[in-house]
C-alpha cells in the first residue's frame, strides 16, 4: 500500500491506497466525504466505511481523522 499527502479544498489529507488512482477519483472521493461531513469527529465515532462510486469505479473508503484509506472494489456497489 502507498501513502501520500494530498492537498484538496485547502486541507491536507493523508491518502492510503493499494491500486493506482486517478487524481479525479481521489478528488471526487474527498468531495463526497466532505459533503457527508466524514471528517467531523462525532461522525467518525459511528462510521465503519463509505461506499463511493466514481464514474464506473466503486470504492470502499475508511476515514480516521484526516487519514483516508481507499480500496477499489471489483465493480459497481449497486
Amino acid at each position: 500500500m502507498d501513502t501520500i499527502p494530498f492537498l484538496h479544498a485547502n486541507r491536507i489529507f493523508t491518502i492510503t491506497f493499494q491500486d493506482d488512482l486517478a487524481f479525479f477519483e481521489v478528488r471526487s472521493i474527498l468531495d463526497r466525504l466532505l459533503a457527508d461531513d466524514a471528517f467531523d469527529p462525532a461522525n467518525q465515532e459511528h462510521a465503519e466505511f463509505y461506499s463511493i462510486e466514481v464514474e464506473e469505479a466503486a470504492f470502499k473508503v475508511w476515514v480516521d481523522e484526516m487519514h483516508v484509506i481507499i480500496h477499489r472494489t471489483a465493480g459497481n456497489l449497486r
